[in-house]
């Protein structure tokens, strides 16, 4: 009987370890984790980051994509000129979505715009990355993904502002495979293209004519044609055009970035040192526009041109970047060439209003804000700074704003993009 009963202890003592370590590894496995690219030409490559033991972020290693990027030129051009804040290696891309990943972050999906290539990469239970495979592109210079299911998408630039197209990839037998006929021309230069909430939709807007276009999936493919497409608003003669970059998804609301530093006749306003990353041209304050987009595909413009300040001149300038909360009541903006954060509410039915132009401010003004995500708990902001190679980490307070904790450096000074959260 002692026999047995210290037998069955040893048993239960197996048992109780077995389920610690299965515990710790959960743990380990869920730990905050994120990715970005660095454009390298020679090897693209992306650079992982993980939260340790004592919260800080510490590097997890360098995995080749199978690409090549563009180094520090901007696309289509890659001409360099550092007096002009989209020709000087901050931002290369001008887009976000540029690393997508699928729901359970098995793997992540890469752009290559110095090879026209897509990059499907395994991500490992400790946070590695593997290439799979690189797949052709539909033009020059792919600048933006999205992943849902098995079904990718992705925007090119092409060679020149006046093209551009969006084609379909599918992943079958564990590589990326491009879907044939799924070429899209859009003939306008793209800047982001995601999945609508359920999947059903796919959503491409266009940086200098701010058109946002909806194309249907359907079976594995894209719509011949867009089902519905808008105009970014601007409602008086005097306001600058809206620039589109990056937007962000929740439910039926499309919450997108608007950066104002086009003239009404496209043009920049020459206004020496005004603004410190932009030398020679001064920008009017940046916006946010929330849209609905019904069972139907129909887009519809809900709230036009909220600002980032208080007027179009003198606040937050170049918001070119979004993340939402979990919960969706909460959208924070990244102010380029202001570097700052703005935060906004958003209410049940879409619609948006400033809460803080200013949930965070770097005081030189000197930091390039670029993509930004929001960690997979919600409770943090990582904020890429495209002209350090650095990624910075926010805490989200409760009423929004944001606490700098740690800012994480390894990435190429100039040239780096993407963000995505494991």
């Amino acid at each position: 009987m002692q026999f047995g009963f210290t037998k069955t202890l040893h048993i239960c003592a197996i048992a109780l370890l077995g389920t610690f370590y299965t515990n710790v590894h959960v743990l380990a496995s869920s730990s905050p984790a994120f990715y970005a690219i660095t454009n390298k030409v020679e090897q693209n490559s992306v650079i992982g980051f993980k939260m340790g033991s004592d919260g800080k972020y510490v590097r997890i290693g360098e995995f080749e994509t199978g690409g090549k990027g563009t180094g520090d030129l901007e696309v289509p051009d890659l001409k360099k000129d550092e007096t002009n804040p989209l020709a000087n290696g901050d931002d290369p891309l001008i887009s976000a979505g540029s690393l997508a990943g699928n729901k359970d972050r098995s793997y992540l999906v890469a752009v290559n715009p110095g090879d026209g290539t897509i990059s499907l990469m395994k991500m490992r239970d400790d946070f590695t990355l593997k290439s799979v495979n690189v797949a052709p592109a539909s033009d020059k210079f792919p600048i933006s993904v999205a992943v849902k299911g098995s079904m990718v998408v992705a925007a090119s630039v092409g060679l020149s502002n006046a093209a551009g197209s969006i084609s379909a990839f599918k992943i079958s037998g564990g590589k990326l495979v491009p879907v044939q006929g799924s070429r899209r021309d859009l003939k306008a230069r793209p800047s982001t293209i995601k999945f609508s909430s359920d999947g059903r939709y796919v959503i491409v807007n266009e940086l200098v004519t701010g058109k946002i276009k909806i194309f249907a999936a359907e079976n594995g493919n894209l719509s011949a044609e867009p089902v519905s497409m808008i105009d970014s608003p601007r409602d008086t003669s005097d306001r600058f055009q809206a620039i589109p970059v990056g937007f962000a998804v929740h439910g039926k609301s499309i919450l997108m970035s608007e950066a104002r530093f086009l003239t009404a006749d496209f043009k920049f306003r020459a206004d020496k040192d005004k603004v410190k990353l932009s030398p020679l041209y001064s920008w009017q304050t940046g916006s946010l526009s929330s849209y609905k987009l019904n069972d139907s595909g129909k887009i519809s413009l809900v709230s036009g041109d909220a600002l980032t300040g208080a007027s179009i001149e003198g606040g937050q300038i170049a918001n070119c970047w979004v993340a939402v909360s979990l919960d969706g009541t909460k959208v924070w903006a990244a102010n380029a060439l202001s570097s700052s954060i703005s935060v906004f509410r958003v209410r049940e039915n879409g619609t948006v209003t400033l809460i803080n132009e200013t949930a965070y401010k770097d005081a030189s003004e000197m930091l390039f804000f670029s993509d930004i995500e929001i960690s997979r708990d919600g409770k943090q902001i990582y904020q890429l700074v495209g002209n350090k190679g650095e990624v910075m980490i926010l805490d989200i307070k409760e009423n929004g704003d944001l606490e700098h904790k740690q800012t994480v450096s390894g990435l190429p000074k100039l040239g780096s993009y993407g963000l995505l959260v494991k």
